[in-house]
């Protein structure tokens, strides 16, 4: 049974084990699915602008011809080496394409599919997961701490120096798509091109992904008490291709920030001081005198029971996905009538 989880894909693809020829690329991230699909047909075989070395087929062409898979499988190069055929799925079923084929492991060839999301008993995933010459690779919406080292790693292939919270702050300016990633860390970087760091003025420059915007939209609401405005902010989030994980995490590091905040102002910290040094760990669309007025609404008590909230909520947003929107959605009403009963 080979079943790649998110948290595996990485280390599993540098270096994917010479017994599997068939690789099926899914989940909730499609530019994830479609960057990983291609580098895998990219490594397997000398010139993607071959015809003789790779060939496409649309999903539901494949199923109405079952026969051919097999016919693509067994075909020998005309000229030698290695051959790609990369599927994309549709709506009909692949299945008996794929079992007729996937017991004896092809010689010169890779198949590489690539799906949307799938639930676990999907027949697909099934037949993928239970076969010794096959791989499933979940693909999911990068977290923050993923998103900072590509950020990073990217970073270092330019020459450019990025410090951690520079980067923290432009994986949460950061879209929750793999291509919309891309597109725009290649555009900071481009604009970036002859220098030697990427500071935070850059990030505001250049990057104005709808993202970040509708996520401290929805951050804004939740913390300063606006309940009117909440179920519109994390409906507009979601909307915005960001998963509910994601959300909720982004909220979890808002409350932190705010908590430690108050903390330091526990300590003896001016309040200006400690409203600085939260207003650099903040999202770069939040504006000072916002962050000022949730600061004065919360406890560093109400704080530690908010973050609490939110985490429970992810870990159950991870075991009931179907519920995840709702689920998000109810811990933002809770954090917003916290904040809305500090004002009283």
């Amino acid at each position: 049974m080979v079943a790649i989880r998110h948290w595996e894909a990485e280390a599993y693809l540098a270096k994917p084990p010479g017994h599997v020829a068939f690789y099926l690329f899914y989940g909730t991230d499609t530019g994830l699915v479609s960057e990983r699909a291609r580098l895998m047909v990219k490594a397997s075989i000398e010139s993607m602008d071959d015809a003789f070395q790779m060939v496409r087929i649309e999903g539901d062409e494949l199923a109405g011809d079952s026969g051919r898979l097999a016919d693509e499988v067994n075909t020998i190069g005309l000229f030698g080496g290695r051959r790609a055929i990369w599927i994309k799925a549709g709506a009909r079923n692949l299945v008996p394409a794929f079992e007729a084929v996937m017991e004896i492991k092809p010689q010169d060839a890779v198949v590489v599919v690539e799906a949307g999301a799938l639930k676990k008993d999907t027949g697909l995933r099934k037949v993928f997961e239970r076969n010794r010459h096959a791989a499933a690779v979940e693909c999911v919406h990068d977290t923050p701490e993923h998103l900072r080292q590509i950020i990073e790693k990217e970073a270092r292939a330019c020459g450019l120096a990025i410090d951690r919270e520079t980067a923290d702050l432009l994986s949460h300016s950061l879209g929750a798509d793999r291509l919309t990633t891309r597109a725009e860390l290649d555009k900071l970087l481009l604009y970036k091109y002859g220098d030697d760091r990427i500071n935070e003025a850059d990030i505001g420059a250049i990057i104005a992904d709808a993202s970040a915007l509708s996520l401290d939209a929805a951050m804004n609401a939740a913390f300063s008490g606006r309940l009117d405005l909440v179920d519109e902010a994390v409906q507009q989030a979601l909307i915005a291709a960001t998963d509910p994980g994601m959300l909720l995490g982004m909220a979890s590091r808002h409350a932190v920030m705010l908590h430690r905040a108050k903390l330091d102002a526990a300590r003896g910290v001016s309040q200006d001081v400690a409203l600085e040094k939260a207003f650099r760990r903040a999202f770069n669309f939040t504006r000072k005198e916002v962050l000022a007025r949730q600061f004065s609404l919360w406890t560093p008590d109400s704080l530690a029971r908010a973050i609490e909230i939110l985490g429970r909520a992810l870990q159950d947003c991870r075991h009931n996905a179907r519920l995840a929107d709702t689920l998000a959605t109810r811990a933002f009403w809770s954090v917003a009538s916290a904040a809305r009963r500090g004002e009283r």
